[in-house]
């Protein structure tokens, strides 16, 4: 294992996960695990019997993914707009 990579041992809904990541990353898997679990507990409670582990699992998944591409989304915006504006500023300081 690189020097730079830890072991982190995941348990996400009852199984544990072995990851090695980045050193600098491995909080990131931590609190992504604890939102996983505490996401998956919320759905139990709201379908109960009624879904599967996997259904669920698959609901949290497709749900980060959205929130991931809207964040990126987002992202590329407001990179946009700065650079919309430092164009902007650019182009009054070449007058």
């Amino acid at each position: 294992m690189e020097a730079n990579k830890v072991k982190a041992n995941l348990k996400v809904n009852g199984e544990t996960i072995p990851f090695i990541v980045a050193k600098d990353d491995e909080p990131f898997f931590r609190e992504a695990a604890i939102k996983i679990n505490e996401k998956l507990a919320e759905l139990q409670n709201k379908y109960g019997a009624s879904a599967s582990s996997e259904v669920l699992v698959t609901t949290v998944a497709i749900e980060a993914m959205v929130d991931a591409l809207q964040a990126y989304r987002n992202y590329q915006r407001l990179q946009e707009e700065v650079n919309d504006r430092v164009n902007q500023i650019n182009g009054r300081l070449d007058q």
